[in-house]
């Protein structure tokens, strides 16, 4: 017998080598694409699986005016009016920053206490010793004052006072801060006003931007009661976060003055961020629009901690699909490489494991969307920015997988032999829900203020996109896929007249269209293409054998068996597999059983079955 000698590319062993030839027909194309597939699906799920329920250090994260837009959350906006005078109001700067509303009617009554607090800051800028705008500690001037609230719970008041033709003004914002000074032995934590003088601004909204080297000076109001803690330069308590700043100047001393950790919730718990922000932040409302809440923007810098909640199958449902697609790979490589058939979407779609992974994908893919729409708004300087990418590229590699299978599926017991049609919608499936999924979704998110479910947090908000769309990429996917089998259609209508062949007689039936969507490609006068067979789920192994497609894995762990003793005793263990066997490429009417030693098995086998 004539042995023809491996080539130097020869699979695992010897007793894999694969054809010379070099035609690589869409089979096999298609076959690596999907481990392509599957093996990012394997890498983003061990990523993924990495940080998930697991504290994740960001680093430095920055939200600014132009880029990484922040949205502050709003329920109602709170904006008044009014002027300077004495109040009795018992209330403190901590009811601005904690105040909730759901309606109108609770934002109106709370504008008059609003206004009674903004009043008492107002007030309390003549306790300021060298104060930058005397005019505002000058009992006889009428000093006003606009203000604006969000009334989210966690709440950015801001207040700008101004005189009548003067062309400076004082914007205030309420913060919460952690003090301390001589006086007391134990930090204080309170809310503050944190004010500085700033060109009078006639269009302003919510603006408190100013140089960095601006004073800012702090106010407490506790109880109806004022206090004034002291001052500093603006850039020790903003863009300057986890800085301890020393106010100075007031009865206090040297006051050491320091942001407090906040913790954001976000989408319903899934993404939690604990973060030290800078004690204090810029606003800019240049852009707010009133009817969608939107263009109220922040400026600030936070060291960051994540902590992405997770609790889905996804390690499991890699590791079952690596390995399908991976055997699925191994048997097109060996015997069927040069087939215009892949065998991965025609053994695929036998089962309902594939089926049920893109279900689970798509079930989870809220919680991957909320991960990947915070960390798309919150992009950090550290090197955790990449796992955005994980969630669209593993959705879109399963959706990828599926394609082909879910066509397949629509026309058993019918093969689909438009694999070229098959390894175009795969790509394209794969293109449009990632692109989907890592740019569209995350950029048409904002920030909707929503119950909180820890009571530590102090911020709670749904991501609106995802709300809307986490199924959106499931209906564009079915989409594609419903083109495909239309296209399966459309191209099955343009039949060919090919030559009978033993395999007609094989399925007993008259025409090929009978179980192949088109004979075009994989019959012609050489003969049927060996991948017809699996849709019968055989597998040709041998020149002279094929064999059930149950079989294959028996067959190729004995190829790959590096001595002949452990093949025969392999073969010994394993017991005869039943044979269907071909007489000069010619499937025959004969059957019977062969030992694994007995069948050689080989990658040379003919492609074709006449």
């Amino acid at each position: 017998m004539n042995r023809v000698a491996p080539p130097s590319s020869a699979l695992v062993h010897q007793g894999l080598k694969l054809q010379p030839r070099s035609c690589w027909r869409p089979g096999i194309l298609l076959a690596v694409l999907y481990l392509v597939f599957a093996l990012i699906v394997a890498a983003t799920t061990y990523l993924l699986s990495g940080i998930a329920n697991t504290p994740v250090y960001l680093g430095l994260v920055q939200e600014g005016f132009t880029s990484n837009l922040y949205n502050v959350p709003i329920n109602i906006l709170l904006e008044g009016r009014s002027s300077v005078t004495a109040t009795s109001t018992r209330a403190s700067l901590s009811d601005l920053l904690y105040k909730a509303c759901r309606d109108r009617s609770c934002a109106n009554e709370f504008t008059a206490a609003s206004n009674e607090l903004w009043a008492t800051v107002g007030a309390a800028l003549a306790l300021i010793p060298d104060f930058d705008q005397p005019r505002f500690q000058d009992p006889h001037e009428t000093v006003k004052f606009q203000h604006i609230n969000n009334l989210s719970g966690w709440n950015k008041a801001t207040a700008q006072f101004y005189i009548s033709g003067h062309d400076m003004a004082i914007t205030c914002m309420v913060r919460r801060a952690s003090f301390v000074s001589a006086a007391h032995t134990q930090p204080i934590v309170d809310s503050l006003a944190f004010c500085s003088q700033r060109p009078y601004d006639p269009q302003w909204v919510c603006e408190t931007d100013v140089e960095a080297s601006v004073h800012t000076y702090a106010i407490q109001v506790r109880n109806g009661v004022a206090a004034y803690i002291g001052v500093t330069p603006r850039n020790q308590v903003y863009f300057n976060p986890n800085h301890v700043a020393i106010f100075r100047g007031s009865s206090l001393g040297d006051v050491a003055l320091s942001t407090i950790p906040s913790i954001n919730e976000y989408h319903r718990g899934f993404v939690q961020a604990s973060a030290a922000w800078d004690v204090l932040v810029a606003a800019r409302c240049t852009n707010l629009d009133r009817t969608t809440k939107l263009g109220w923007l922040l400026q600030c810098q936070g060291y960051v901690t994540m902590t992405w909640k997770c609790n889905s199958l996804m390690p499991s449902n890699a590791a079952v699909l690596l390995v399908m697609v991976l055997y699925l790979v191994l048997v097109q490589s060996v015997f069927l490489r040069h087939s215009h058939i892949c065998c991965v979407p025609v053994d695929m779609s036998k089962n309902v494991i594939g089926v049920a992974i893109l279900l689970v994908a798509f079930a989870g893919n809220e919680n991957l969307q909320a991960l990947t729409t915070y960390l798309h708004q919150n992009p950090s300087y550290g090197n955790v920015y990449y796992y955005a990418f994980c969630g669209p590229a593993q959705l879109a590699s399963i959706v990828g997988i599926m394609t082909g299978t879910l066509v397949q599926m629509w026309f058993n017991p019918r093969l689909v032999t438009q694999t070229w049609l098959l390894l175009v919608t795969s790509a394209v499936n794969w293109i449009l829900v990632f692109v989907l999924e890592a740019y569209l979704f995350p950029s048409q998110s904002t920030n909707v203020p929503s119950p909180c479910a820890l009571p530590t947090t102090s911020n709670c908000v749904v991501f609106s996109a995802v709300l809307k769309m986490h199924f959106v990429s499931a209906g564009v996917a079915i989409t594609v896929v419903a083109l495909a089998i239309a296209a399966v259609y459309v191209h099955s209508a343009s039949r060919s007249s090919p030559p009978p062949t033993s395999v007609l007689s094989y399925f007993n039936a008259d025409r090929y269209e009978q179980f192949l969507t088109s004979s075009a490609a994989c019959v012609n006068g050489s003969g049927a293409d060996n991948g017809v067979l699996l849709i019968k789920s055989m597998l040709r192994i041998a020149t002279g054998d094929m064999t059930r497609m149950a079989n294959a894995p028996y067959v190729l762990f004995h190829m790959v068996l590096p001595m002949r003793r452990l093949q025969r005793l392999y073969s010994d263990t394993v017991g005869s597999l039943h044979v269907v066997h071909l007489k000069e490429n010619v499937i025959s009417r004969a059957s019977g059983y062969k030992t694994l030693d007995t069948i050689e098995a080989s990658s040379d086998t003919p492609t074709w079955c006449r």
